[in-house]
């Protein structure tokens, strides 16, 4: 379904809008989602939905908190990403520790932002996973979203995946798909009370 990793680095050839349409995967144990989630009112997009629903972890952004609290389902966690100076990094390095653990984690990351903070954003987590021995050969699926789902989706390597998000606009909202710890345990299951938010 997904195009095969590149050799080299290079981004596949994205699949168009004429195509049939991809699904989205199963979220599984040790995978990390870095989705961009729109913060203004109204129903999720479908990548938003499926990571809300499907991942035991989610770290978002303060600025998605209010669009949060009344999306995320019961019995599941959520946290804010820390704030201040090197929050990136921190939030990064967060995630990662949950997905090494077995968990599954989506990452909700606000959109249309600059290209450079998307870019340095991407470089951060795919530093914290080289730092964490995730090899740069390592595929990586980037999925672009449609208003009606996903439009097309790339394949790429964690060491290429900066410079392929960089070929999207920033209107064009992503979700990444990082395999990282996917042949991992999965997590024991814990007792969370309330809809999971913290912070």
């Amino acid at each position: 379904m997904f195009s095969a990793a590149p050799i080299g680095g290079r981004a596949s050839r994205p699949r168009s809008a004429s195509a049939a349409l991809p699904m989205l995967p199963e979220i599984a144990p040790g995978q990390l989602w870095l989705v961009e989630a729109p913060a203004a009112k109204g129903a999720p997009s479908a990548p938003v939905r499926h990571a809300l629903d499907g991942a035991n972890v989610v770290i978002y952004d303060r600025a998605l908190a209010g669009r949060l609290a009344v999306s995320f389902p019961l019995g599941a966690y959520a946290e804010p990403a820390p704030a201040g100076e090197n929050s990136g990094a921190a939030a990064a390095s967060r995630c990662i520790r949950f997905a090494r653990d077995g968990w599954s984690v989506a990452r909700l990351l606000p959109p249309r932002l600059p290209r450079r903070e998307r870019a340095r954003r991407i470089r951060e987590f795919a530093d914290q996973l080289a730092a964490a021995r995730v090899p740069g050969s390592l595929p990586v699926r980037v999925l672009a979203e449609a208003a009606y789902g996903i439009r097309e989706e790339a394949g790429t390597r964690l060491d290429g995946l900066a410079d392929t998000v960089a070929t999207y606009d920033r209107e064009t909202r992503l979700a990444i798909v990082i395999d990282a710890f996917g042949g991992g345990v999965a997590a024991t299951p814990q007792a969370v009370a309330g809809n999971g938010l913290a912070g």
